[in-house]
């Protein structure tokens, strides 16, 4: 087995990242539809452990470490500036874009414990839970689609097919969410699904594009990491209520970040060259 994982790994590194994403997605299907941890919990909590397993375990396969797929603080300045800085003032522009946007409306801006996608809400003991599940979310999501898939596919394609390569697998993991949608209620009717599947494919791509990046640029896995973290988190926890209702303009409240921070990607390189203390390891191919 080891033979076949590190041989593939050089031959074909698509597919095994496509395997490696199935393997998980299986367990995030029975989280998400069977058991409905999401409901029950707010989190489909058991999915993102198992998934963090199955990336150590195949780091382990391979004859690798954890440090092997980023897990390091060389290059502290430009993780702290790309994971940490500039995700939340971003956001932050974010909301301040949909309350001018809807300022006709009187929004407020709220602080609660909410799980956007599932609805579930609670108070501190939920908030925690929220900053918890997290926690686990970033670890599996981070560590096996920038940890494990960057340098996989690097071997084979150029960085930024690399680099684009997983952010589309990184769209394609959360489809799932508009199966969930149109099933609960959440959308309905053909043009409810196929909203629920741009909602929950294309922004994620983009968003995987733009973490993949923060993982290359400064060779570290907690600068995607902490933007992740932080991202979740404060949706999770600051929403805005317009007419009564909640995060009704969420989406354009994130369409203002993206469009901003995917803009800002030349940036956010030059950054790292220049705060960089250990340059990237990661070969280029042509």
């Amino acid at each position: 087995m080891r033979k076949k994982l590190k041989s593939l790994s050089s031959s074909n590194p698509l597919i095994l990242s496509i395997y490696l994403m199935c393997i998980a997605m299986l367990f995030r299907l029975l989280d998400i539809f069977v058991l409905r941890l999401d409901d029950l919990l707010g989190e489909i909590i058991l999915s993102k452990i198992i998934g963090f397993i199955i990336v150590i375990l195949f780091v382990k396969m391979v004859d690798n470490s954890m440090s092997d797929i980023g897990f390091n603080i060389n290059n502290k300045l430009s993780i702290f500036i790309l994971g940490a800085v500039v995700t939340v003032v971003l956001m932050f522009i974010g909301y301040v874009g949909e309350f001018m946007i809807f300022s006709s409306d009187s929004p407020k801006l709220l602080i609660s414990a909410i799980d956007p996608k599932a609805g579930v809400t609670g108070g501190v003991g939920f908030a925690i839970f929220l900053l918890f599940g997290n926690v686990i979310n970033c670890f599996m999501e981070e560590s096996l689609f920038r940890g494990v898939m960057i340098p996989l596919l690097n071997k084979k394609y150029s960085i930024k097919m690399t680099i684009f390569l997983q952010g589309l697998l990184f769209g394609i993991w959360h489809i799932p969410w508009a199966f969930k949608w149109y099933i609960s209620g959440i959308v309905s009717g053909a043009s409810g699904f196929i909203m629920a599947l741009i909602i929950n494919s294309i922004p994620m791509i983009f968003i995987g594009i733009v973490l993949g990046v923060m993982y290359y640029y400064t060779n570290s896995i907690w600068t995607p990491w902490i933007s992740h973290f932080m991202m979740n988190s404060i949706l999770n926890l600051v929403h805005v209520s317009i007419n009564g209702k909640l995060n009704i303009g969420m989406i354009i409240r994130m369409s203002i970040f993206e469009s901003i921070i995917f803009m800002l990607i030349p940036i956010l390189i030059i950054i790292t060259r220049k705060t960089n203390k250990v340059s990237i390891e990661c070969s280029e191919v042509n």
